[in-house]
């Protein structure tokens, strides 16, 4: 049998047969297999194959290549003991890389699903089937990289252990929010509300802790439950001061609704009572410093504007007080801010003189409270 010259890393021969043998494990995971094999030529498949338009040719050029070449680039560059441990080593390759193609099936089949739900109005679902997915495919890439390195059982034993961890934490929120958006789709409110709340208790950020018990709150209002609605709206404003959702700005109104002026009083929006007592003086001196230094407001041709609903609350007062003018420019404003909502703004403007206590007789109706 014909020898080869043997490398300098390796102390054993290896037939010129086997050097030539195709190694599928090579041409399948390319690059990936290069590093662990110490042939950092491989590299190169990585910025080739992202070519627009042809860089899938140059990829697949590259992995035929490494699949000649394969055996005889890791019999010179990485060291191993014996011929049945580089044989057993290239084996590893072929295994990972079968589940590395069955991976990017599934990611592809993930983001055409995705696109589909995207069009057909449920960007939620969408969203959540990504992130799953997302979660899996990098779980699972982890996974092949610590089986193919060459390291402890112990070792590798703990990092499985962290990568399933991890993957369970972070993929039991999308999960969840799947689970809570099929709550919804079935009114079944009691069980999305134990749902939203499970998450926003599991959530690290206080982002998502406040968008989370609003969504709590939101469940309660279905089941006309005041109590439980004011103690997960006041939960996701005590999560995060700085990144409130709109609907929290409902709490205010709820505390209108109990009569509960103390807490009223000391909230922001408290321009709410004022113009429910008529005392339009009072509404426009709440709301101008809001109105003129907006904190969160709404970037329009690089001029930061205030909340609509600031501008919409001063259009009244000021019309109510005959002040036509000053009513006019901020109902314009108002108008800029939200266009997409003009009917509604234009309706409250036109109605100005009941608009407060026909808003707060509405949610009094929809709420069941006498």
């Amino acid at each position: 049998m014909e020898r080869t010259e043997k490398p300098v890393v390796n102390d054993f021969e290896i037939s010129e047969k086997d050097l030539k043998r195709f190694n599928w494990g090579a041409m399948l995971m390319g690059w990936i297999w290069g590093i662990f094999n110490k042939t950092w030529i491989t590299i190169i498949q990585l910025p080739l194959s992202y070519i627009p338009k042809i860089g899938w040719i140059f990829g697949l050029i590259c992995a035929i290549i490494f699949g000649i070449k394969g055996n005889s680039w890791a019999y010179k560059n990485k060291k191993f003991e014996n011929l049945d441990e580089f044989n057993k080593y290239q084996k590893k390759f072929i295994y990972t890389g079968i589940i590395m193609f069955i991976l990017t099936f599934i990611a592809s089949w993930i983001t055409l699903r995705s696109s589909v739900l995207m069009n057909t109005g449920s960007p939620e679902t969408a969203l959540c089937l990504v992130q799953l997915g997302t979660i899996a495919v990098i779980g699972s890439f982890c996974l092949i990289l610590i089986y193919l390195a060459n390291t402890k059982k112990s070792i590798k034993a703990i990092l499985v252990s962290a990568v399933l961890i991890i993957a369970v934490v972070f993929g039991t929120l999308p999960a969840l929010s799947w689970l809570g958006l099929r709550a919804l789709q079935q009114n079944a409110y009691d069980d999305a509300a134990i749902i939203y709340k499970t998450m926003a208790r599991l959530s690290i950020t206080p982002v998502n802790k406040n968008k989370y018990y609003n969504l709590t709150a939101a469940c309660y209002i279905e089941k006309k439950d005041i109590n439980n609605m004011i103690k997960y709206f006041e939960k996701a404003e005590n999560a995060d001061k700085t990144n409130l959702n709109p609907e929290s700005g409902m709490l205010t109104d709820l505390y209108i609704i109990k009569g509960d002026t103390q807490k009223v009083n000391q909230r922001a929006d408290k321009y709410k009572l004022y113009a429910l007592n008529s005392d339009w003086n009072a509404v426009i001196k709440e709301l101008t410093p809001r109105i003129e230094k907006p904190r969160n407001g709404i970037a329009i041709e690089g001029e930061i504007f205030a909340d609509r609903n600031l501008y919409l609350a001063r259009a009244i007062a000021y019309r109510n007080l005959g002040k036509t003018k000053e009513a006019k420019a901020d109902l314009e404003k108002a108008l800029k801010v939200s266009s997409m909502e003009a009917d509604y703004i234009n309706n409250a403007y036109n109605n100005y003189k009941t608009y407060f206590k026909d808003y707060y007789k509405q949610i009094k109706t929809t709420l069941e409270i006498k």
